[in-house]
């Protein structure tokens, strides 16, 4: 709860509430900050005057860099996978509603992080431990991993569920469909940084839905159920 609700009823926060609360605030400046600028490229200082706080007090908290980046990393690796579930994996969502909806999360985060015309920012927590991986190891290597394992798992699974409700035909290639579509959403960031906008992204995507729903759309589904049927 933040102190102004607190002031509201008159009376201190809990002092397990005050530590978790600058700890979160502490935590966020610094993804924000690393995601910007890369493992290198911020420090206590940095976090400590962008939130108000003291270099002591950050030390308190994380004690060490190395021990706030391995939190960062988890914390990285966790949201990714919960978002990646959450556009791929729940519900019965139509796949090509699916792909627009994880159009419009990429463009979140990158108009968090790019909020002028033209920059040419990184804006992705994934790309962002890839650039430092030879820093940070193993613990960033099995952060992208488990995004890996996570793309892999749910598109299969959303295009399997698209071709079972056909909305796409038993043709797909799944599996090849899948590995094409991760590298896709993975590749996503560094484009960005070449063109200085979100707009090549957006005709990468508008290209990518056209090519499957020409190749496996609804038409193609139909005419695999009629072929099914005389077969019968």
């Amino acid at each position: 709860m933040p102190a102004t609700e607190w002031d509201a009823v008159n009376r201190d926060p809990p002092r397990g509430h005050v530590a978790s609360d600058t700890r979160k605030r502490i935590r966020s400046a610094a993804g924000d900050l690393y995601v910007l600028r890369g493992h290198d490229g911020f420090s206590f200082a940095d976090i400590a005057e962008t939130i108000g706080t003291t270099r002591a007090n950050i030390h308190h908290h994380f004690g060490s860099k190395s021990r706030l980046m391995d939190e960062l990393i988890e914390q990285f690796a966790t949201d990714a996978v919960i978002r990646i579930e959450h556009h791929w994996a729940d519900g019965n969502v139509p796949f090509f509603d699916r792909l627009r909806a994880q159009l419009e999360d990429l463009r979140r985060f990158y108009t968090r992080f790019n909020g002028k015309p033209g920059d040419r920012n990184v804006w992705s927590p994934l790309s962002r431990l890839r650039h430092d991986l030879l820093i940070l190891g193993e613990p960033a290597a099995r952060a992208l991993e488990r995004a890996n394992q996570a793309y892999d798992r749910c598109l299969k699974q959303a295009l399997n569920h698209a071709v079972d409700s056909g909305e796409l035909s038993q043709e797909a290639p799944v599996e090849d469909l899948a590995r094409v579509l991760r590298v896709l959403l993975l590749s996503c960031p560094s484009m960005t940084q070449d063109s200085g906008s979100f707009a090549e992204i957006e005709r990468l995507f508008t290209s990518a839905a056209t090519m499957v729903s020409r190749a496996w759309g609804p038409q193609r589904a139909g005419r695999s159920r009629s072929t099914r049927r005389r077969v019968r």
